[in-house]
């Protein structure tokens, strides 16, 4: 029998994640089922493959996961040579608000800081293709709210992602871009040099390992820790064929998080205000900028 003491935690959960094939929604399963990971690892076929969702092929897979916990531990210990840490959903400085999702990562990858749980944090996101008063409002929106000890987050695509990350850097404040891929492959390329400053006063986080590259699909599963990283979602420009924009206002009233769309310059004339209109239906709260740094700072806790 293998001995799992010699062994830490991260490696468990990092071995049934690439050894076992657990994803986030079959990890919460197994330790809702049985309780820790140890007893998971221990845990013969026929009892895994009760678990709904998990047929006989699966769960023989996470039976064998425990053979390849020295592998899984030199692979977390290359990491932290790297200077990328991971942090798993047992422990405590875990960001709380990803357990309010329905499939919180097993474990996290992160550069920089992690939030600390206690911290006011407010994702702003908006077109790849923004306006030029788009970026600037966003710009100015993140360091307004950084100047209330208030926390960003976004992603770190072009437009209003980058300029919010700006926007804070500028205000001295605290701001963390989740990615869509992993730390090897920084998309985009153009913002390499942007992220390498975000480890210096906040953080980057991914919940894939370095080696995997972006894909669209790992774009549109990153909107839902930006948003669930945040207590409140702005969306600070958006059109009606912004995809990502929408998708994550969709994903907010889903999950019932506060969300707020400015307003600033929204309707002016030549704008295209349908998006404005789309996440208004999603329970988008219409605010301008001083409004929102007002409410936000103080609402949020």
């Amino acid at each position: 029998m293998i001995d799992l003491d010699k062994y830490t935690t991260t490696a468990k959960v990092w071995a049934l994640m690439e050894f076992g094939g657990v994803g986030p929604r079959a990890f919460r399963a197994l330790i809702a089922r049985f309780g820790d990971v140890d007893t998971i690892l221990r845990a013969e076929t026929n009892e895994l493959s009760t678990i709904e969702g998990l047929n006989w092929q699966q769960a023989e897979k996470i039976g064998r996961a425990d053979r390849s916990l020295e592998e899984a531990e030199v692979f977390i210990d290359a990491m932290n040579i790297r200077d990328i840490h991971s942090t798993t959903v047992l422990e405590t400085h875990y960001p709380e608000l990803f357990l309010e999702l329905n499939d919180p990562p097993p474990l996290i990858f992160h550069k920089g800081n992690l939030p600390s749980n206690d911290q006011k944090r407010a994702a702003i996101v908006g077109m790849q293709d923004a306006s030029i008063e788009g970026i600037a409002l966003a710009v100015d929106l993140a360091g307004a709210l950084a100047k209330a000890n208030v926390a960003i987050v976004s992603d770190l695509a072009r437009g209003i992602g980058a300029a919010a990350h700006l926007g804070a850097m500028k205000a001295g404040g605290q701001s963390y871009a989740v990615l869509p891929a992993g730390f090897d492959h920084i998309y985009p390329e153009e913002n390499i040099l942007l992220s390498m400053e975000l480890t210096k006063i906040g953080g980057l986080i991914s919940e894939y390992a370095p080696a995997v590259d972006f894909s669209k699909e790992r774009d549109m599963q990153r909107n839902r820790l930006v948003a669930g990283l945040s207590q409140a979602v702005i969306i600070g420009e958006v059109r009606g064929d912004a995809e990502m924009t929408l998708d994550i206002a969709k994903f907010c009233h889903q999950i019932g998080k506060l969300m707020f769309v400015m307003t600033d310059n929204a309707y002016a004339t030549g704008k295209d205000f349908t998006g404005i209109e789309k996440v208004l239906q999603y329970g988008a709260i219409p605010l301008g900028m001083k409004e929102a740094v007002e409410m936000i700072s103080k609402s949020l806790v």
